[in-house]
């Protein structure tokens, strides 16, 4: 068993069975190394580990401190679901800084999700979404153009865009699609999340339509998931058994 793997075990152990408290400040590479007399590359894959379990919190400059242990998770099917209401849910505190708010010309795809002609222009937002004063996600949100005031808004005081959709025009969310795939950050998405260039993450594209079944948001968002996990709820159908196919030779 390699080294870093053992003293992550050991450091585990210690966290959970000596209760730990949220925040408190760890030993220092050095001091771990010494203390288990081994080296500072193993001590640094060791807390590489238990920082993807989510056990420790390394922030630079600071130090490395005991995690929240509370579940951070969005909850990807919900109607509601934007991951400001997901995680609100759970009592963290959600943040945003906004690094684009305009009125410009719409992507394709976008456009066509919302089901305006190729090279319309409507609403783009985009921001950097924070957990606990930690960056979780980015995401590119587009719009029509007749919600942009709505939207826009989030420049002055950050929030829920559903909220403030629902608070300033009357719409609601009442049904949605949203696709899930593995990605891989590229330079630019990659500075923004504080991560390396290649690092995994989770990408969403969604769309979502009112009571009038007509779409009306649609977004892309790069996840950091050792900061927000997906969870997806599976229920058993109301509806009929599905028929049992038979093969014929």
């Amino acid at each position: 068993m390699p080294l870093y793997f053992q003293l992550a075990r050991l450091l585990t152990e210690e966290i959970v069975k000596g209760h730990r408290s949220p925040g408190e400040r760890l030993a220092s590479e050095p001091e771990i190394g010494s203390r288990f007399r081994v080296s500072r590359p193993t001590v640094r894959l060791a807390l590489q580990r238990l920082e993807s379990e989510g056990l420790i919190a390394r922030v630079k400059g600071r130090g490395t401190f005991i995690a929240d242990s509370r579940e951070r998770s969005w909850l990807l099917q919900s109607p509601e679901g934007f991951f400001h209401e997901e995680v609100e849910r759970l009592g963290f505190a959600v943040s945003d800084t906004v690094l684009r708010a305009e009125v410009a010309q719409l992507p394709g795809w976008a456009a066509e999700a919302l089901g305006l002609p190729e090279n319309s222009h409507g609403t783009i937002l985009e921001r950097l979404r924070y957990v606990d004063g930690r960056v979780a996600l980015h995401v590119s949100a587009f719009l029509p153009v007749h919600l942009a005031a709505a939207a826009l808004s989030l420049r002055e005081r950050g929030g829920s865009l559903y909220d403030r959709l629902e608070e300033r025009e009357g719409i609601a969310v009442f049904g949605g699609r949203r696709t899930l795939e593995a990605a891989q950050a590229e330079p630019d998405i990659a500075g923004m999340l504080d991560i390396r260039p290649r690092t995994p993450l989770i990408f969403i594209q969604s769309v979502a339509w009112g009571g009038d079944l007509q779409p009306f948001h649609c977004f892309q968002t790069w996840l950091r998931t050792d900061r927000i996990r997906i969870e997806v709820q599976v229920a058993q159908s109301s509806g009929p058994p599905p028929r049992q196919a038979t093969l014929r030779g």
